[in-house]
């Protein structure tokens, strides 16, 4: 897709009541998708309203961002649960979020599942199970999953049941040589220019060379920057400055 739109998406939306994780307001305004906390790992409805509202002022997509319902873990904690409760957990907070999307006259671009149900949608019925609700109330919108996808039961399910599915890159973490994704129970200073790199290098080569120095495939037109880094606002940046040093412009894979 040389010189067509990249995308930046964030988690948003990701306080509690009077806490707050993130910076939303700096943070809206330099990206192109929002993926909106939910209830579950984090999120209120006042949020949820607040945070839709803010995204539609800045014309950035949303998404649903639903978890584990583990507030104390901010959903980072893998849980047992039974096919029968991941379906009901992503129909409800699916359903919450297009609730206050309707309400603000704004589309729902996608859905994408959040930290630790990852790990329980490694289950095969599990991944049926969340392929069936997310069709259900989110018919034809499609499914962000860290790229590369297409080998791992989830996403490989709901590319069998014909639900499209977005890969994206972490350019702000680091992933072990198997292409997993080491996440950080909390966050540290990213080094900018190493984003610019990283960014730069998916966009131009397909590819990401990580801290070991493997050099994993990396086919993807969106990035993940996650909103609780404390220098989040300058990783941004970053991303932004390579996507237009490398000749694409900023913009949601919702509207490509």
């Amino acid at each position: 897709m040389s010189g067509g739109k990249f995308d930046i998406n964030c988690d948003l939306g990701e306080g509690f009541g009077n806490w707050r994780l993130a910076d939303d307001n700096g943070i809206m305004p330099l990206i192109s998708t929002a993926n909106l906390a939910c209830g579950f790992h984090a999120g209120d409805p006042l949020i949820m309203r607040n945070t839709v509202n803010l995204a539609r002022e800045f014309n950035v997509a949303v998404g649903a961002h639903p978890g584990l319902p583990d507030l104390l873990g901010f959903g980072r904690r893998p849980m047992a649960i039974s096919p029968n409760d991941l379906h009901a957990y992503l129909i409800y907070q699916i359903g919450a979020l297009q609730g206050f999307l309707t309400e603000a006259g704004v589309a729902m671009s996608h859905v994408k599942p959040h930290g630790a149900m990852f790990y329980v949608l490694r289950d095969r019925a599990l991944a049926e199970a969340a392929v069936d609700a997310i069709a259900a109330v989110a018919p034809g919108l499609p499914i962000i999953l860290a790229g590369p996808t297409g080998k791992e039961v989830f996403s490989s399910t709901a590319v069998a049941r014909g639900v499209p599915v977005w890969p994206e890159a972490y350019p702000d973490l680091e992933y072990e040589d198997d292409g997993s994704v080491i996440v950080e129970r909390h966050k540290k200073p990213v080094d900018a220019d190493l984003v610019y790199r990283r960014v730069a290098e998916i966009i131009t080569h397909k590819t990401l060379t990580i801290r070991s120095g493997k050099v994993l495939p990396m086919d993807v037109d969106s990035v993940c920057v996650h909103s609780d880094g404390p220098n989040v606002l300058a990783v941004i940046n970053a991303a932004r400055k390579a996507i237009t040093d490398c000749g694409r412009s900023l913009g949601s894979l919702a509207r490509i």
